[in-house]
């Protein structure tokens, strides 16, 4: 590898800093989806009885498993 041009010193530390913020902000989003997604599946389990079940096989998962996160996220 060439070695690093002659930069400015703090560079590295921007780029760092800005780094950290984007991860933030992604984090921030992906909270915030799967707490829509768990929300809405929540309302999809209580349409009729046995719609749980039902949700969990779309999902391809158990039916607790539907439950803890529909309960983690709209408690």
């Amino acid at each position: 590898m060439p070695p690093r041009p002659n930069t400015k010193p703090g560079t590295a530390d921007d780029i760092k800093a800005a780094v950290l913020a984007a991860k933030s902000a992604r984090d921030t989003a992906v909270a915030a989806a799967e707490k829509e997604f768990w929300q809405r599946m929540g309302e999809l389990s209580k349409s009729y009885h046995g719609a749980q079940q039902d949700v969990a096989d779309a999902m391809g998962r158990k039916r607790d498993y539907v439950y803890k996160n529909v309960r983690k996220y709209t408690a």
